[in-house]
């Protein structure tokens, strides 16, 4: 079994991103992750918690920009970049990561995780979506490893968790905070 996790990474200061959660009323963990670089790990119901919100009340209080990171069972990453409240960014680490549904008529569909529908798996495009290190480039700080960047997000690698790994660590971010459930990050004790 892989990895789930819904974190966010917000970017200003610390009474910024306190005043974004409590505009929020999530409950979460903050954990520092660089300098002005804040990992925000909402709890969650039956294990999912809501990041889409969060995300843009950060971008909007707390700095200018916020990542938000759904991680599906180590097989796909979905990060949406905002600033000042709009989505300036989507990547996606596998696009053959699909969702089976059905339409109004019962008719058995794929979704990807950015909402397109396919009525077949051939049609489903392959690898990475939104590998682009200039738009991951405002979430990092100092001297940013664009080489390294680019490498973690055209992937592949076995688990997505671990282009999300090297992703944050190429930004100058420590990554493993924005990788922990809501359980894992109570428990540490590296809250502010």
């Amino acid at each position: 079994m892989g990895s789930t996790y819904q974190t966010v990474l917000a970017t200003g200061d610390l009474d910024g991103v306190r005043r974004a959660l409590a505009e929020s009323r999530q409950k979460a963990v903050i954990i520092p992750v660089a300098e002005r670089r804040w990992a925000v790990i909402p709890r969650g119901e039956s294990g999912y918690a809501e990041t889409a919100t969060l995300a843009r009340l950060m971008s909007l209080r707390a700095g200018e920009y916020a990542a938000r990171f759904e991680m599906y069972d180590s097989d796909a990453l979905l990060v949406e970049i905002l600033h000042r409240g709009a989505t300036v960014h989507d990547y996606v680490s596998e696009q053959r990561f699909v969702i089976e549904d059905w339409d109004d008529d019962d008719n058995e569909i794929l979704v990807d995780l950015r909402g397109n529908v396919y009525h077949d798996l051939e049609d489903v495009p392959r690898g990475p979506f939104g590998a682009e290190p200039s738009a991951f480039a405002p979430l990092g700080v100092g001297t940013i490893d664009l080489a390294g960047l680019d490498a973690a997000l055209r992937g592949p690698q076995l688990m997505a968790e671990s282009q999300h790994h090297d992703a944050m660590h190429a930004l100058n971010v420590d990554p493993r905070p924005l990788q922990m459930t809501y359980e894992q990050a109570r428990k540490s004790r590296l809250g502010v």
